[in-house]
């Protein structure tokens, strides 16, 4: 009975100190020391280039929030970016609450068949918040096409 107690007593003291997992490096930014502090402006990366439909919520939790499971938007380097906004302008909060969203910049290393540059690729990172709350990041593949869903704790714009 005793070695049982001390060994729950163990687990969740080893529960309580495991170290959180951490984000991947990112490697690429749009920011710089320029006054605006923006390299790359709204106008430029197509913000407003409308939405996409999104109606099937995801049923993996990581769908979107890890480099494993990143939203597969596709459109390559040439439409990849704009397929990525509209992914972003078709996201609201689980209440129907707008969202704001800003480039991190690029993470994780991968292969694909698509990308034009001998197969290298990279993610995009993105940070997305709702209501002023903490933002969360969503990784976006743009070479590879998928299914796209709703990550969880978002909704779809109607």
């Amino acid at each position: 009975m005793l070695i049982a107690a001390a060994s729950i007593a163990l687990l969740f003291s080893a529960c309580s100190t495991a170290p959180k997992q951490k984000s991947p490096e990112i490697l690429s930014t749009t920011t710089s020391t320029t006054p605006s502090g923006r390299v790359i402006t709204d106008e430029m990366i197509g913000r407003s280039k409308g939405t996409m439909k999104l109606s099937r919520p995801a049923t993996d939790s990581d769908y979107g929030y890890s480099e494993k499971s990143p939203v597969k938007v596709g459109g390559g380097f040439g439409s990849g970016s704009e397929r990525t906004y509209q992914f972003l302008n078709a996201l609201r909060g689980p209440a129907g609450e707008s969202i704001k969203y800003d480039r991190i910049g690029t993470c994780c290393p991968f292969k694909s068949p698509n990308s034009p540059f001998d197969g290298e690729a990279l993610l995009e990172v993105y940070e997305v918040s709702i209501g002023g709350g903490t933002p969360k990041r969503l990784y976006f593949n743009w070479y590879d096409g998928g299914d796209l869903f709703v990550p969880f704790g978002f909704s779809a714009a109607p």
